[in-house]
């Protein structure tokens, strides 16, 4: 790369972005799977101070979780906003050159 030119082409961000929605989805489910599981154990496989001390650990690490989630979600919108107009501009750039 010379002067600070990045070169992408399209196949690369489309797969960067096909990347981070597969990635956004399997966490969405695994968090999903979590949540659920946490809730089946603490209502009945789990009574008294250990379901409430694993529910309470849990509690407090979700923030963090759905923090993951936003940045992972935030992150497949940039990129495939960055998609869009890197799509656009070679559009463009076909069209200048028929």
């Amino acid at each position: 790369m010379a002067g600070g030119m990045i070169w992408v082409d399209e196949e690369s961000l489309n797969k960067l972005k096909n990347a981070l929605e597969n990635a956004g989805v399997d966490y969405k489910n695994n968090l999903t799977k979590l949540e659920n599981l946490i809730n089946e154990i603490t209502s009945g496989d789990i009574q008294g101070d250990p379901a409430n001390d694993l529910l309470k650990k849990y509690q407090e690490k979700k923030e963090m979780f759905e923090g993951l989630r936003r940045t992972i979600d935030d992150a497949g919108q940039y990129v495939g906003a960055q998609t869009g107009k890197f799509n656009d501009m070679i559009g463009e750039l076909q069209q200048g050159m028929e």
